[in-house]
């Protein structure tokens, strides 16, 4: 079976449906949603109903939380990143804000175990974003491949069999995909995998939308990375009232 694992889409339904259509022609039959279909871009109903529809395994991101009301009232006060996350909020219905609220923070299968940040406090929503991050996360969990989004930034860690964590395909998540590439490495025998999906739908400091595709028979795992048009994402969003983000304007290793 192969599993498309997807992260961030944060109200960008065009992006979205996009890497799923582009998943199952790669042969992906279970879908797994890793949390933030709300906040930031310009239709988180659409993104819902996308995400509701294709999905078979769902977790919580901190802006699902934020959105209906789960975190704390002064840390989504006093955060701008959770400014529109209200205003979605408002457009929901009641039964699409019950779904929001029913998500787990973590999820499991096959060995598999999935959540929005971190592994050691999912709740807290802290991010696997270095070698350290990871080597914790090994160290609290013994599952045999975790995957995680919220950085926006694709990582592959893996623990070895002699108890070293290292990087697995640094280089190629370090620039733009100019155009759609995937990256495979083999599943060795006695390691363990920590996966960032990256971003599929607000693709922050390598510019592209990634998920990962899991193959528990090839023994593989494969990070897709989407080219991304910011022309088209830049128009969707001025149409609709939404203020564009500040990594459109920065160099991609400053967003």
């Amino acid at each position: 079976m192969k599993y498309a694992v997807m992260s961030d889409a944060h109200a960008n339904p065009d992006a979205l449906e996009r890497a799923l259509g582009d998943a199952r022609r790669r042969g992906c039959t279970r879908f797994v949603f890793l949390g933030d279909v709300t906040g930031y871009g310009y239709d988180v109903k659409a993104a819902l109903s996308l995400v509701r529809r294709n999905f078979s395994v769902v977790v919580m991101g901190n802006h699902d939380s934020a959105c209906v009301g789960l975190e704390p009232s002064l840390e989504v006060l006093v955060n701008p990143n959770y400014d529109l996350d209200r205003d979605e909020g408002r457009t929901l219905d009641a039964e699409e804000r019950r779904y929001l609220k029913s998500l787990p923070l973590t999820a499991s299968e096959g060995g598999l175990l999935f959540a929005h940040g971190d592994f050691i406090e999912p709740g807290a929503w802290n991010y696997v974003f270095s070698i350290r991050d990871a080597a914790l996360n090994f160290h609290f969990r013994g599952d045999g491949i975790m995957f995680c989004g919220h950085t926006h930034h694709a990582a592959v860690w893996e623990l070895t069999d002699k108890g070293m964590v290292r990087p697995r395909l640094e280089r190629r998540f370090s620039s733009p995909a100019l155009r759609n590439e995937t990256s495979t490495i083999r599943i060795r025998a006695g390691s363990r995998y920590i996966v960032n999906v990256g971003s599929v739908g607000y693709p922050r400091n390598d510019r592209c939308a990634s998920y990962a595709i899991y193959d528990d028979e090839a023994k593989s795992i494969s990070m897709r990375r989407l080219s991304f048009d910011f022309k088209d994402y830049v128009a969707k969003m001025l149409d609709h009232g939404i203020r564009l983000p500040r990594w459109l304007f920065l160099p991609p290793a400053f967003a």
